[in-house]
């Protein structure tokens, strides 16, 4: 019988426990809502809790269940969204310290004003925030780290991404962003990695890429990107991998690329690229896999090549290249594939 009664408390327990947790997040909420300075006493009007305002008694106003906007995993509220619902207020009263498990919050389209709080930046599970269309204040200046990538985000990279000035980490991959890289990317000067790979991004890549001089990282590639190889990606001299492989990237490869000292790994394959294999690529003396196949790459294969000791994977399969294969090729010793059919 002790198995039972011990097995019975402690469902009580954790009844009580989301109980409690949830109606203490709904009265966090509620003293936002009293901030409000909306004169329509029907904003949100499912936003209340029993007249007794006992936890055991607040389930006939359930947040998790009844108030309109709000939703729950395991008794705590991990989503907002209350767009467009006419809020006049601030986010100064949102109680950020008291949604910990918040993980989706919409309140764009709105009249929120002022300054976005720093606190922010304690929802350690927020995935997606949405504020637009209101008319908040103040940049985030300090997030030095955004990683959004593998949701569902759609729409274009905003403008106003560029006023983030210490960012250092950018990971957008393995989502649904389309239109534009905006040339704003380019204010991003401490920017180390950035992954816009697995998008639906067309136009060019934008010639302000070339201020991201800290750079050590950059893919873009499984996009739709077109146009040129921009001729200033030469002056990221830190970059070690440079990934923008299956895009429309067409016209000749640019001699700047030689510059890249420091690259280990170029893949540019599955694109449209042509003209000849700039010489330059040979003083890439720490590259280790380079794959330009699946292009209209034409000429000879550069002799400068020779110099490419570090080089394991060579492939330049299903191109226009002619003449005979330099017999320097014999010097990349380490080369483990090498693919030039």
């Amino acid at each position: 019988m002790m198995v039972p009664k011990i097995f019975y408390f402690l469902t009580l327990l954790y009844l009580f426990t989301f109980t409690f947790a949830s109606f203490e997040e709904a009265t966090a909420l509620l003293k936002w809502k009293a901030t409000f300075r909306n004169e329509n006493d029907f904003l949100l009007a499912s936003w209340r809790l029993s007249r007794r305002g006992a936890a055991k008694n607040s389930s006939s106003h359930d947040a998790c269940r009844d108030w309109y906007g709000v939703k729950c995993l395991n008794g705590r509220i991990n989503r907002l969204n209350i767009t467009n619902v006419g809020i006049i207020g601030t986010l100064r009263d949102f109680p950020f310290s008291s949604l910990p498990f918040l993980e989706y919050v919409d309140l764009s389209m709105n009249n929120l004003s002022g300054p976005i709080p720093a606190e922010i930046g304690k929802l350690i599970n927020l995935v997606e925030v949405d504020l637009n269309t209101n008319q908040l204040e103040g940049k985030m200046k300090s997030l030095e780290s955004l990683s959004l990538h593998k949701n569902n985000l759609s729409g274009l990279i905003p403008k106003a991404l560029g006023d983030l000035t210490k960012l250092k980490i950018l990971y957008l991959n393995d989502n649904q962003i389309s239109g534009s890289i905006p040339a704003e990317i380019g204010e991003l000067l401490n920017l180390v990695e950035v992954d816009l790979s697995t998008n639906w991004l067309t136009g060019h890549i934008p010639m302000e890429i070339g201020n991201l001089v800290n750079a050590t990282l950059f893919y873009a590639y499984s996009n739709e990107l077109s146009g040129l190889v921009p001729a200033e990606i030469g002056k990221m001299k830190l970059l070690e991998s440079l990934s923008l492989q299956r895009n429309n990237l067409s016209g000749p490869l640019p001699k700047a690329l030689g510059d890249l000292t420091k690259l280990t790994l170029l893949y540019l394959y599955d694109n449209q690229l042509s003209g000849p294999i700039p010489t330059e690529l040979g003083n890439l003396k720490k590259i280790i896999d380079m794959d330009l196949s699946h292009n209209q790459l034409s000429s000879s294969i550069p002799a400068s090549f020779s110099n490419l000791r570090n080089l394991k994977t060579l492939f330049l399969f299903v191109n226009k290249l002619s003449g005979s294969i330099p017999a320097e090729i014999g010097k990349m010793e380490v080369t483990y594939g090498l693919n030039l059919i």
